[in-house]
C-alpha cells in the first residue's frame, strides 16, 4: 500500500508541471505557426536569429571556389566605356562572346531588355550572339497577383525581355524578401498564368543557370512535399515556395570583375585607350587566368542608381546598421553557388519543434515544482529559481540551435521555444504566487485563532516554518483548569459567569502567547496550550514553565481586580509534560483544528488532576523537568502510576524561575522536606516523621509534608511488602 500511494503521490507531482509544459509548448508552437493569428514582431525576431547564427558561423572564403563569377555594371565601367548616356546592346553581345571564348560554362544577364534599342543594328547584334550561344540565360520580370501568387509579367509576346524569342533560356529574377525586409529566401519557380485557372512553370535565374550548367535542359525543379528536386539535387524546403540561401558572407564575397574587362579586347577601346593612345586590353589576362572558366557568369548591375541593393544576413561592418546590403546579382549569385555546391540548410521537423519546446518547459516546470517542494517557499526564490532554470534552458537551447545551424545545417527554431520557456515560468510564478497566497491566508485563517499575531506573521512570511499536515515533535504541552469551578458558577448569572469566565480565559491566553506558546483549545473552563509548534521552539519546556508561573502571577492580579469588583475568585491547576506528540489538523473534512493527541498529552491532564491529591497548583513530569532542571525551582512530589499506566512517573512542584527570588527560608524548607522525602523511601519513618513535623512547624499549610507525615505514621504500624519501591498508584483521573 505504501509503495501505491508513493506512486500515486508521485504522479500528482509529475501531472501539473507536465500540463503547464503541454499549455506552455502547445501555445508556442501554434504561434509558430501563425495560429491563430500572425505574430510579427515574433517572426522578425525569429528571423533575426538566422542571421544571427550566419555571423556566428562566419564568412567562408569563395575567391578561389567559387562555381561563380560576378561580372559587375558599376560606376567604374561606366567611366572607361565610351558609351556613357546610351548603353548599347552591342555591348552585352561582345561580353557574352568574350566569356563564353574565355571558358565560361553558362553565362546569364540579370538585365531586362524591356523594348528596342535606339541605335541601328543593336538589338540584331544581340540577338545574332544569344542564337549562337543558347546556354545564356535571360532575365524576366515578374509580379505578384492580387492573390498572392506568384506570377510572370507578361508583355506582348514577351516577359519584359524582347530577346527571350531568340533564346529559350530565361529566369524569373524575383527575388522575394521576408516580413523584416531582408532577401534570405531562394524560390525555383514562379507560376505564368495561361488560362483563368490554369498556370505552367517558369524557372527562377538561379535555377535556370544551374539546370544549364548540370546539362539538364531548360528544366522546371518539382515540387515535393518537403522539398524540391532538380535532375538529381534535392533542395529542402525553407518555406512552401522556397529555400534557404547559403550565403557566404556579405557582399563582395564571390568574385567580381569589371564589365569593362570583359569588353576591353584588341577589337575594343575604352575611354583611356582612346583618350591615351593606349592599349590596356584588359580582358586577355582574364582569359588566361582562366577565372570564367567552367563557371557560371553572371552580368548584373552594381551601382546605387540601379535600385537594385536589397538588406541580407550578412553585415561587413557591424557598427553600420546599412553594411548589410548587397546587389541582387549577389544573391543570385549566392542561390546559384548554394545550389551548385548541395549546401543546404533544413528546417527541422514539427515534430522535433513542439519536442523542443515541450522537453524544456516541462524541465523548468518539473525544477520549479521540485524546489518547491523542498520547502523552499519564500517568494523571491520562488520566482528566481525557476528565472535561473529558464535562463538555463534558454542559454542551452540558444547554444543548441548555433551549433547545428553550423555544424549539420539544421535550423531550429529559437523565439518561438523560447516563448515556450517564458509562457512555463510565468505559469509557474504565476502557480506558485497563487498557491503561496492561498497557503498564507489558510496559515492566517488556521492560527490566527491558536497563536499570538507576531507568530502568525512569521507562519505567513515563512510558509515552509509550518506543515499543515500531521507530523510526530517532541513539545510540553500545558493543561489548566478551573479548581471548584461548578461552585462559582451556581453564584453567579450565566452573563455574569461568561463575562467573569472570559476575563479570565483572556488573561491567561495572552501569558500563552506572550511566551511564544500555541493555544490549542478551551474546553469549558480548561486551558490546554503547547509549545514547539507550529514553529520550532527549542526551550520549550522552559516557555511551558515561565507560562505557567506567569499565570500565577497573573491570577494574584485578577484577584486583586476581582475583590475590588466584588466578583467571586477563581483558582486553576496546572500540569505540564514534555515528550513526543503528534501535532496537526485533526478533526472532520471541512472542520478540523489543529491540536496535540498521543500520550503525553493524557499525561499532562492527570498531573492537572493530580494537583487536588497534593493540593498544589503547578505540577510537572520527570521529562519536563530534566529539560529544565537548571533554570527553575522545583520540589518532588511523588513517583506515582497515573490511571490507565502502569510505568511510574516521578513528579515535581514547580515553585519558581531560577531567576525569581526566592527566600532562604523557602529553600531551607524546600530541603528539609526532600531530606524527609529520601527518609521515607529508605523506610526510616522515624526520622522521616521528624523531618515532615519540622516543615510543618514552619509552615502549616504546607499539605504534601502533611501527607508524608500521614503515610509514614501508617507505614510504622503497618509497614508496606518487601517490594515496595514508594510508587503511589492513582485511583482517579
Amino acid at each position: 500500500m505504501k509503495t501505491i500511494g508513493s506512486t500515486i503521490s508521485g504522479t500528482r507531482k509529475l501531472l501539473l508541471p507536465l500540463l503547464i509544459a503541454l499549455f506552455s509548448s502547445g501555445i508556442a508552437f501554434l504561434l509558430s505557426r501563425d495560429i491563430p493569428f500572425d505574430v510579427p514582431f515574433l517572426k522578425t525576431a525569429q528571423l533575426r536569429t538566422i542571421d544571427q547564427r550566419f555571423e556566428a558561423r562566419g564568412q567562408v572564403d569563395m575567391m578561389d571556389s567559387s562555381k561563380v563569377v560576378i561580372v559587375a555594371l558599376d560606376d567604374q565601367s561606366f567611366r572607361a566605356l565610351p558609351d556613357e548616356i546610351v548603353f548599347p546592346r552591342s555591348y552585352y553581345a561582345k561580353a557574352i562572346a568574350n566569356l563564353y571564348a574565355a571558358g565560361a560554362k553558362v553565362v546569364c544577364v540579370d538585365v531586362v531588355f524591356d523594348g528596342r534599342s535606339p541605335l541601328k543594328g543593336d538589338d540584331s547584334t544581340l540577338a545574332a550572339v544569344l542564337k549562337k550561344y543558347p546556354m545564356t540565360v535571360l532575365a524576366i520580370r515578374n509580379t505578384i497577383s492580387t492573390t498572392g501568387r506568384v506570377t510572370v509579367l507578361k508583355s506582348r509576346d514577351y516577359f519584359h525581355n524582347m530577346f527571350i524569342k531568340y533564346d529559350s533560356s530565361i529566369g524569373s529574377v524575383l527575388l522575394p524578401n521576408d516580413p523584416d525586409g531582408v532577401y534570405r529566401r531562394y524560390m525555383p519557380y514562379v507560376d505564368f498564368r495561361t488560362g483563368a485557372d490554369s498556370y505552367t512553370q517558369v524557372p527562377s535565374f538561379g535555377f535556370e543557370a544551374v539546370s544549364r550548367y548540370l546539362g539538364l535542359g531548360n528544366r522546371v525543379a518539382s515540387d515535393r512535399p518537403a522539398y524540391f528536386k532538380l535532375g538529381d539535387i534535392r533542395i529542402p524546403k525553407y518555406s512552401r515556395s522556397s529555400m534557404l540561401i547559403n550565403y557566404p558572407g556579405p557582399a563582395g564575397s564571390f568574385p567580381t570583375y569589371d564589365f569593362w574587362q570583359v569588353l576591353d579586347d584588341s577589337s575594343f577601346q575604352t575611354r583611356d585607350e582612346k583618350d591615351f593612345g593606349l592599349q590596356i586590353n584588359a580582358y586577355y589576362p582574364l582569359k588566361e587566368s582562366g577565372v570564367f572558366k567552367n563557371k557560371i557568369v553572371l552580368i548584373g548591375a552594381e551601382y546605387p542608381e540601379s535600385g537594385d541593393l536589397k538588406p541580407i544576413p550578412f553585415m561587413k561592418n557591424r557598427s553600420d546598421d546599412q553594411s548589410n546590403m548587397a546587389y541582387g546579382v549577389e544573391i543570385h549569385a549566392a542561390a546559384i553557388q548554394t545550389l551548385v555546391d548541395g549546401d543546404f540548410y533544413h528546417t527541422s521537423a514539427a515534430w522535433v519543434d513542439c519536442l523542443e519546446m515541450f522537453l524544456g518547459a516541462f524541465l523548468i516546470a518539473l525544477t520549479s515544482f521540485l524546489f518547491k517542494s523542498a520547502k523552499h517557499s519564500r517568494m523571491f526564490l520562488v520566482i528566481f529559481i525557476p528565472l535561473i532554470v529558464t535562463a538555463g534552458v534558454v542559454a542551452a537551447s540558444y547554444e543548441a540551435a548555433f551549433a547545428l545551424f553550423i555544424r549539420d545545417r539544421l535550423i531550429l527554431k529559437i523565439i518561438y521555444p523560447i516563448l515556450a520557456y517564458s509562457f512555463s515560468y510565468v505559469a509557474v510564478v504565476v502557480y506558485q504566487f497563487v498557491s503561496e497566497r492561498k497557503a498564507k491566508t489558510a496559515i492566517k485563517s488556521l492560527f490566527s485563532r491558536y497563536v499570538d499575531p507576531s507568530v502568525v506573521n512569521q507562519l505567513v512570511g515563512n510558509p515552509d516554518l509550518v506543515r499543515l499536515g500531521g507530523e510526530r515533535k517532541e513539545l510540553t504541552v500545558l493543561f489548566s483548569d478551573i479548581a471548584s469551578f461548578t461552585s462559582v458558577s451556581e453564584r453567579l448569572s450565566p452573563d455574569d459567569l461568561v463575562a467573569h469566565l472570559n476575563d479570565y480565559l483572556t488573561s491567561m491566553t495572552e501569558v500563552v502567547f506572550q511566551n511564544s506558546g500555541t493555544l490549542d483549545k478551551y474546553i469549558g473552563d480548561a486551558i490546554i496550550a503547547f509549545w514547539g509548534a507550529p514553529l520550532d521552539v527549542k526551550d520549550h519546556a522552559y516557555r511551558a514553565c515561565q507560562t505557567a508561573i506567569e499565570m500565577t502571577r497573573r491570577l494574584d492580579s485578577l484577584h486583586a481586580k476581582w475583590i475590588s469588583e466584588g466578583k467571586p475568585l477563581l483558582n486553576f491547576r496546572i500540569g505540564l509534560n514534555s515528550g513526543e506528540m503528534v501535532v496537526g489538523n485533526v478533526g472532520g473534512r471541512d472542520r478540523f483544528d489543529y491540536t496535540v493527541i498521543g500520550d503525553n498529552v493524557n499525561l499532562a491532564s492527570r498531573l492537572e488532576s493530580a494537583n487536588k491529591m497534593y493540593r498544589t497548583r503547578l505540577l510537572m513530569s520527570e521529562y519536563t523537568f530534566e529539560l529544565v532542571r537548571d533554570r527553575v525551582y522545583v520540589r518532588e512530589l511523588d513517583l506515582i502510576i497515573v490511571k490507565g499506566k502502569t510505568r511510574p512517573v516521578k513528579i515535581y512542584e514547580l515553585i519558581s524561575d531560577r531567576t525569581d527570588n526566592v527566600t532562604e527560608e523557602k529553600k531551607s524548607l524546600v530541603h528539609i522536606y526532600c531530606t524527609g522525602l529520601a527518609a521515607y523511601r529508605s523506610r526510616r519513618w522515624k526520622e522521616a516523621k521528624d523531618l515532615f513535623e519540622k516543615v510543618l512547624s514552619k509552615d502549616p499549610a504546607d499539605y504534601p509534608s502533611e501527607m508524608y507525615l500521614e503515610r509514614c505514621m501508617l507505614y510504622e504500624m503497618e509497614p508496606p511488602p518487601d517490594e515496595w519501591n514508594g510508587v503511589f498508584i492513582m485511583q482517579t483521573k
